[in-house]
């Protein structure tokens, strides 16, 4: 699954460790990432999946452990838990707010596709509050995706996806990945991508 590589990684992390209170969370992780390949980060509840993105998210914060060799600002797009979407405003303006804040993003033509594909375009003037659990977790994924970023840091981002969903997801995935890297936290043994990828397991408080 983890090829060899020639490229300057997008990102190198170097034993990173990170710690609530006494309870440690992460420790000594290290792992790179490559242009045009997935990380799928899997790991027990507890282990520390979604603090990994949050600290590279947060990565000036571990600037002796987290490096983006290729660019001194690099850009990254993050899907957590809490989906990132106003639910009072319909997806056309969450889109078009979200447009606004990140400038650089994927043609207007490529993200009507993926409402398209997602079966959200009938909807798109309808308040996100009025969706399903898994509308808005597929309207969640288009707003991740929409800027032109490095990195997109994806954490379980198939979550409440049926199975034409999970099948969506997977081509808009692999479409993102020619022109960027993602980092994807996924449960699923059986998930996989059309792509370069590499595994990252954790364990237990990362040990």
């Amino acid at each position: 699954m983890v090829s060899s590589q020639t490229s300057i990684p997008v990102l190198e992390c170097s034993n990173l460790s990170y710690s609530i209170g006494r309870k440690s969370v992460l420790k000594n992780v290290s792992f790179s990432v490559f242009p045009n390949e997935v990380l799928f980060v899997r790991g027990m509840n507890g282990s520390g999946k979604t603090t990994l993105l949050k600290s590279i998210l947060q990565h000036d914060k571990f600037k002796d452990r987290i490096k983006f060799p290729s660019s001194r600002s690099p850009k990254l797009s993050y899907l957590g838990h809490d989906l990132g979407l106003y639910t009072t405003l319909s997806l056309e303006e969450n889109l078009e707010y979200f447009r606004g804040i990140a400038g650089d993003c994927r043609p207007e033509d490529q993200i009507i596709s993926w409402l398209k594909d997602f079966r959200l375009w009938q909807r798109r003037k309808d308040p996100v509050s009025s969706f399903s659990r898994g509308m808005k977790q597929k309207a969640a994924l288009v707003r991740a995706l929409l800027p032109n970023v490095d990195l997109y840091l994806l954490d379980e981002p198939l979550t409440a996806l049926d199975s034409e969903g999970e099948t969506k997801a997977r081509s808009v995935l692999e479409n993102v990945l020619d022109s960027s890297s993602i980092i994807m936290v996924t449960h699923d043994l059986n998930f996989n991508l059309k792509a370069k990828s590499r595994l990252l397991e954790l364990g237990e408080n990362s040990k």
